[in-house]
C-alpha cells in the first residue's frame, strides 16, 4: 500500500477524508505528515496514547501468558496420564518385574521421559528413564524443572484407577516454544494496534487541533507585524470559518479580539497623532536613511514650510553649529541625543533660539528604527531674560547710585547739623552770657533736640546704606553680655524721651562671653529698648531677659513690653525701612522707622536673627510686643576660645 493510500485509509477510518484533499499531490500528503510529526502537541498526545496502550496491553498480556502456559501444561498432563494409564492397565502385571517392564515401555511415547512406580501402600516398585527426584509424599503440586525441559506430574491410584501410583517426568520442551510463539503473536498484535491508534490519534489531532492552531499562529504573527508597522487591516487578518467545536469558538474569539485590538490601536494612534499634531512644540521624526518622515503643524510653522516634502527637498530646517555651519534637521537627529539649546534657521533665513530634545526608538534588532525630537522656540523667553538681566543690572546701578547719594548727602548734612547742635548747646548753656528772655531757652532746647534727632536719622540712613552696599564690617571682640545689657538699659532709661516706664533686667542663667561687635550689638539693644519705651505708657513695664538656647546651643536676649503692640498684619512691615505703625503713639515721638530694620540687619551680620511677636488684636488697644534676639552657638566663647561651627 502506498503512503497516499495508507493516509487515505487512516483518514477514512477517523472520518477526515472529507476534510483533507489527499488527491492533489504526494507532496501535500508528505508535507502534512511532516507537520503532524513535527507538532510537539501531537507527539506528546501520541506518546501518552502509546504509553497508555502499552500499559493496558501489558496488564492484559501477563495473565494471558500465565493462563496459556497453564493450559499447555494441563494438556501435557492429560496426555501423559492417558499414556501411563494405558501402559499399566494390561493383563499379567502381577509382579513388580512385570509392572516395571510395562512402565519402561512407556518411554516409547514422546511425552514420557521417565518416572517411578509406587505400590498402593506407597512402596517404590522401580524407576525407568529419567527418574524424578521427588517422592509422592514430597510433591504438593506438579512442577517444571528449572530449565523448563521436564514437567514432573504425580498420578495417584485414584487418577489411574489402578492399585499403583506413578511419578512421571514429561517432556515440556515444546511448551517453551509454544509460549514464545504466543508471546510474539501478542506483541505483534499489540504493536500493530498501538501504531494504528497512535497514527490515528496524530491524524485526528493534526486535523482538528494542529491545523487550526497553525492558522491561528500564522494570523497572530501577521497581525502583530502589521499592527507594529501601522498598516493593519482587521478585515484581512480575521480567520473566519464555520467550525462548531471549541476551537471554532476560540477562532471566533480571536477574530473579535483582533477587531477590538485593531480598533483600539487605531483609535489610540489617531488620538496620539491628534495630540502631537496640535502640540505647540514642534515634533520631527527621521528614519535611519536621513529622511524626515514626520513633522507636525508646529514643526512646519517653525520651519516656515507648507509640507514635509519641502523639508526633505530643501534640507530644512537648519541647525547652526558652533562653527556657524547649517546642519539639516534630519542629519542632526541621527547624530544627537538629549536636550540641547540650539540656533535654528528657517526657510526665510531667520534664526531663532530653540530647545531640542532628541531621542531614538529602537527596533526589534536593538538598532535605532526611528530618530525623533521635540523643539520649542525660546527666542522670546531669551529676549525676556536678557531684558530682565539688563533691568536687574540697571536696578543695581540705581541702587548703588541711591546708596552713594544717601551716603554723600548724609556726610553733607552732618557738617551743618553738627554746627547747629554745637551752637545750640553753647546758647543753651549760656556759655557767653545769659539770654535775657526765658522763652529763648525753650526755643534753643527745641533746636538742639531737633538737631540731634535729625543727626540720628541721618546716621541711621548712612548705616543702612553701608549695610546694603555690603561695606559694613564687624569689629569683633569678646563681649560680656550682662554688662552690655546693663549699659544699654542705662542709656535707654537715661534718655529724655524715655518717660516714666521702668526697664527691668532678669538673667535666667549665667551667660558666657560672646564674640561680637560691641557697638553694633549695643545699638541693636538701644533701638529695641527705645521702641519699647516709646510705645509703652508711663504705668507700663519693659522686661529684659536672657538665657541659653537648648535647641542650638546659642544665647537669646528678649525685650518684652505691655505697650500698644503691633497688629499681626504689620509684623512683617515693621522690619522694612521707613515703616511706621499706623496707630498714634501714646507719647508723641519722632522717628524714621529705621530702628528695627537696622537691628535686624546687624543681627544677620552676626549670623543671628531677630523675631517679633505681638498679641495685639484688631479690637484691643494694648497687646504688648516681644522682640527676641538670637546669637548662634559659634559666637559663644569658652576660656577665650571661639566655638565656630
Amino acid at each position: 500500500m502506498s503512503v497516499k493510500g495508507l493516509v487515505r485509509f487512516l483518514l477514512q477510518i477517523v472520518g477526515l477524508h472529507g476534510h483533507i484533499d489527499v488527491k492533489s499531490s504526494g507532496l501535500g500528503v508528505r508535507q502534512y505528515l511532516r507537520e503532524v510529526v513535527a507538532c510537539r502537541l501531537c507527539r506528546n498526545v501520541a506518546l501518552m496514547v502509546l504509553i497508555s496502550i502499552l500499559l493496558i496491553e501489558g496488564a492484559i498480556l501477563v495473565p494471558s501468558y500465565r493462563n496459556y502456559e497453564r493450559d499447555l501444561l494441563l494438556r501435557l498432563e492429560q496426555v501423559g496420564g492417558a499414556v501411563v494409564s494405558s501402559a499399566l492397565r494390561g493383563k499379567g502385571h502381577h509382579s513388580d518385574r512385570d509392572i516395571l517392564l510395562a512402565a519402561r515401555l512407556m518411554q516409547a511415547a514422546p511425552e514420557i521421559a521417565g518416572g517411578a512406580v509406587y505400590g498402593k501402600d506407597g512402596r517404590l516398585i522401580g524407576v525407568f528413564g529419567e527418574a524424578p527426584k521427588s517422592a509422592p509424599d514430597a510433591m504438593a503440586t506438579n512442577r517444571r524443572s528449572e530449565d523448563g525441559r521436564l514437567y514432573t506430574v504425580y498420578y495417584n491410584a485414584k487418577t489411574l484407577n489402578l492399585p499403583l501410583g506413578v511419578v512421571a517426568n514429561l517432556h515440556a520442551d515444546w511448551v517453551v516454544g509454544e509460549l514464545r510463539a504466543f508471546l510474539w503473536r501478542v506483541i505483534g498484535l499489540v504493536l500493530l494496534i498501538t501504531g494504528f491508534v497512535t497514527l490515528a490519534t496524530m491524524a485526528v489531532i493534526g486535523h482538528f487541533v494542529l491545523s487550526p492552531l497553525l492558522r491561528l499562529r500564522d494570523h497572530l504573527n501577521v497581525a502583530a507585524a502589521k499592527i507594529e508597522s501601522g498598516s493593519e487591516n482587521p478585515g484581512n487578518l480575521t480567520i473566519g470559518g464555520e467550525r462548531q467545536d471549541e476551537l471554532g469558538e476560540v477562532m471566533g474569539q480571536f477574530d473579535a479580539l483582533l477587531n477590538k485590538v485593531s480598533a483600539a490601536h487605531h483609535s489610540a494612534r489617531e488620538r496620539l497623532a491628534a495630540m502631537v499634531d496640535n502640540s505647540t512644540n514642534a515634533v520631527f521624526a527621521a528614519e535611519p536613511d536621513g529622511q524626515l518622515v514626520y513633522a507636525n503643524q508646529a514643526a512646519l510653522h517653525l520651519s516656515k514650510v507648507l509640507e514635509i516634502n519641502q523639508m526633505n527637498l530643501l534640507s530644512l530646517p537648519l541647525i547652526i553649529n558652533a562653527e556657524g555651519q547649517g546642519v539639516p534637521m534630519a542629519r542632526y537627529l541621527l547624530d544627537t541625543e538629549g536636550v540641547n539649546e540650539v540656533e535654528l534657521q528657517d526657510a526665510e533665513g531667520q534664526r531663532i533660539i530653540c530647545i531640542i530634545g532628541a531621542n531614538r526608538l529602537p527596533g526589534r534588532d536593538g538598532q535605532a528604527a526611528l530618530h525623533y525630537a521635540w523643539a520649542m522656540d525660546i527666542t522670546a523667553r531669551r529676549q525676556g531674560e536678557e531684558a530682565l538681566l539688563r533691568a536687574m543690572e540697571e536696578a543695581q546701578v540705581a541702587d548703588r547710585a541711591k546708596t552713594e547719594f544717601l551716603a554723600n548727602m548724609s556726610h553733607e548734612l552732618r557738617t551743618p547739623l553738627n554746627a547747629i547742635i554745637g551752637f545750640s548747646e553753647i546758647i543753651r548753656d549760656e556759655t557767653f552770657g545769659p539770654l535775657g528772655q526765658p522763652r529763648y531757652r525753650d526755643y534753643i532746647q527745641d533746636i538742639h533736640g531737633s538737631g540731634q534727632l535729625l543727626l540720628a536719622i541721618i546716621n541711621d540712613i548712612l548705616d543702612l546704606s553701608r549695610i546694603e552696599a555690603g561695606i559694613t564690617e564687624l569689629t569683633e571682640a569678646e563681649v560680656d553680655l550682662p554688662s552690655l545689657i546693663d549699659d544699654s538699659i542705662h542709656l535707654a532709661q537715661g534718655r529724655i524721651d524715655s518717660g516714666q516706664t521702668t526697664i527691668t533686667a532678669q538673667m535666667e542663667t549665667e551667660l558666657p562671653p560672646v564674640l561680637c561687635d560691641n557697638r553694633l550689638l549695643k545699638q541693636v539693644l538701644l533701638n529695641i529698648l527705645s521702641n519699647a519705651l516709646k510705645f509703652t505708657p508711663d504705668d507700663g513695664a519693659v522686661l529684659v531677659t536672657a538665657g541659653r538656647s537648648e535647641a542650638n546651643g546659642g544665647v537669646w536676649i528678649r525685650v518684652a513690653d505691655n505697650g500698644i503692640g503691633i497688629p499681626t498684619e504689620q509684623l512683617d512691615r515693621v522690619l522694612q525701612p521707613f515703616t511706621q505703625i499706623e496707630h498714634s503713639y501714646i507719647r508723641q515721638h519722632e522717628g524714621a522707622g529705621l530702628g528695627l530694620p537696622l537691628a535686624k540687619q546687624y543681627m544677620e551680620l552676626h549670623g543671628g536673627q531677630l523675631e517679633i511677636t505681638s498679641d495685639k488684636s484688631a479690637n484691643s488697644e494694648n497687646g504688648g510686643t516681644v522682640v527676641t534676639l538670637y546669637l548662634p552657638a559659634h559666637r559663644i566663647l569658652r576660656l577665650g576660645i571661639s566655638r565656630r561651627g
